[in-house]
């Protein structure tokens, strides 16, 4: 019969959890400021939470171009299907030398757009959140829905991370009886 021991409460991180002792996910993180340590679940779900506050964030590609991740693996957004099968487009440093520009965007779980350029999979990039209307529009025939992408110009009050132009600003506060302000913080 197997038994599977309790770790002593010497080896449970800050977070209450025992790191992961072999394989994928091995080991735990230390956060540099207050010390304190947590396994890489946990993490990556302060991760998620601090991209949905965030304007600019630091992330990583996947090697299938699918998704932005923590440097963990842990998922944050969903990368455009059109952006996934790029080649990238040759560019030119300041200092003259020349390198692949891939470009990012990007849809978090809460619907935040994001944009970032990068050296291309695998990589790091640094994203802005982007002040597009969050509405989808239908299509039907089994086409998936699509973004507005006019610039926003109003944000929800119950929810800041979601923006609206003008006519769909409209459409929300008539369908769903939403309330709107101006944008206050810039993106």
């Amino acid at each position: 019969m197997n038994t599977t021991t309790i770790a002593p409460s010497a080896t449970r991180l800050d977070c209450g959890h025992i790191p992961v002792p072999d394989g994928i996910g091995t080991g735990f993180a230390t956060d540099p400021a207050t010390g304190t340590t947590a396994c890489y679940a946990c993490t990556d779900e302060r991760q998620r939470d601090a991209l949905n506050h965030a304007t600019r964030f630091a992330a990583y590609i996947a090697y299938d171009s699918t998704t932005l991740t923590t440097w963990s693996g842990g998922h944050l957004a969903t990368i455009d299907p059109a952006d996934r099968h790029q080649a990238g487009e040759h560019a030119f440093t300041p200092t003259g030398h020349r390198w692949t520009r891939f470009t990012w965007h990007a849809t978090d779980g809460d619907g935040g757009r994001w944009f970032g350029v990068n050296g291309g999979p695998g990589l790091v990039v640094f994203l802005r959140r982007l002040r597009v209307c969050a509405w989808q529009t239908e299509f039907g025939n089994g086409r998936p829905p699509r973004y507005c992408h006019r610039r926003a110009t109003r944000q929800a009050s119950s929810a800041p991370h979601t923006l609206y132009c003008r006519q769909h600003d409209r459409m929300a506060r008539d369908l769903y009886d939403w309330t709107t302000q101006p944008i206050t913080s810039t993106r």
